[in-house]
């Protein structure tokens, strides 16, 4: 069969993750008014997998919306599955894979994980062509290990370290389809639009388009550390770290913002006032931020998975992380 018949035929025959429950009428109505009040097109509550609120303004739940820098977690998950599969280690050295750095006194000590939180003293310099190749050849401006930076240049490296690890087992060549076929379809979260560079790998950094139902289905598994259906579909130590900060960034995990008081004072490169005092969320919570206000929240303490989608592409419409949590939560309260 071929690969994208696949896809087609494992998204209609697998139940989702999620099950939908009788909503309560204008439950969560009021962060749905704010949400579509600031150009949102859809948003999702779930609760220990279950649906208790969907919400469309445009289109309908199949539809799949530009997520932008919210597409960071898939990359997270695209290794935890390799690790699951014995095909990565977080504590591995990049060099394994990408060999030139072995000869870098310091490139040769970063990790895949330093990659996945932001701490591989790697960023590309104004100006760079945000490509593969100059990705590669980027000298570090920090001591790996020692501050965060949110930059693409390290989404690029973790697909290009997928790809080749795949290759050579020979799994195929496209880390965006290995995910898709081994995680994504059994979980219900196919399909998922892919932006590509010009070499036509996947842009894990800023590249999904994917429905609310299927990114709510992403936060699902993350939430349950790769668990579907009794099946360890990703390494439950992957995901677990995913949603923790890092010695460098209590606030920032794989591609994630966390509720977490931060060591520092330093400002965070993302719009958001998540940190706010008067944000309800408590510091377990997860973000997943996109431009325009896209947001996936998981919260294990509260087993719970919030999407919101925007038709904005770029700046944030007015939103706060802070002004939507605090509508959740009040109509959280109401059992």
């Amino acid at each position: 069969m071929h690969r994208r018949a696949l896809l087609a035929a494992a998204a209609s025959s697998l139940a989702p993750t999620l099950a939908c429950a009788q909503a309560t009428p204008g439950r969560f109505a009021a962060a749905a008014d704010y949400s579509a009040q600031r150009a949102g097109v859809s948003m999702l509550v779930a609760r220990n997998g279950v649906v208790l609120a969907e919400y469309y303004t445009e289109r309908d739940e199949d539809w799949r919306w530009q997520i932008g820098a919210g597409t960071r977690p898939f990359a997270a998950l695209l290794m935890a599955t390799m690790v699951e599969e014995r095909l990565a280690s977080l504590d591995e050295p990049v060099a394994m894979t990408l060999g030139d750095w072995g000869a870098h006194p310091i490139k040769s000590t970063i990790n895949i994980r330093g990659l996945l939180n932001g701490t591989s003293g790697l960023a590309f310099r104004r100006g760079d062509d945000q490509n593969l190749a100059t990705a590669i050849l980027l000298e570090p401006t920090e001591t790996p290990g020692q501050s965060f930076g949110a930059d693409a240049a390290a989404y690029l490296l973790l697909g290009e370290i997928a790809r080749r690890k795949l290759e050579a087992r020979g799994r195929g060549s496209d880390p965006a389809l290995y995910l898709m076929e081994r995680t994504l379809a059994p979980i219900g979260c196919v399909p998922v639009g892919w932006a590509r560079g010009d070499d036509g790998a996947a842009r894990f950094d800023t590249g999904a388009a994917v429905s609310a139902r299927g990114w709510a289905q992403v936060g699902e598994l993350i939430r349950r550390e790769g668990v579907y259906r009794a099946q360890q579909l990703a390494d439950d130590n992957a995901l677990r770290e995913a949603t923790q900060g890092s010695f460098a960034e209590a606030r920032a995990g794989f591609g994630l913002w966390i509720a977490a008081p931060g060591r520092g004072r330093g400002q965070l490169p993302v719009d958001s006032d998540l940190w706010r005092a008067s944000s309800p969320a408590p510091m377990d919570l997860a973000m997943a931020a996109g431009e325009g206000g896209q947001r996936l929240y998981i919260v294990r303490s509260e087993n719970l998975v919030i999407v919101r989608q925007s038709r904005l592409q770029e700046g944030n419409g007015g939103w706060s992380d802070a002004a939507f949590l605090s509508l959740i939560w009040r109509d959280l309260m109401r059992r």
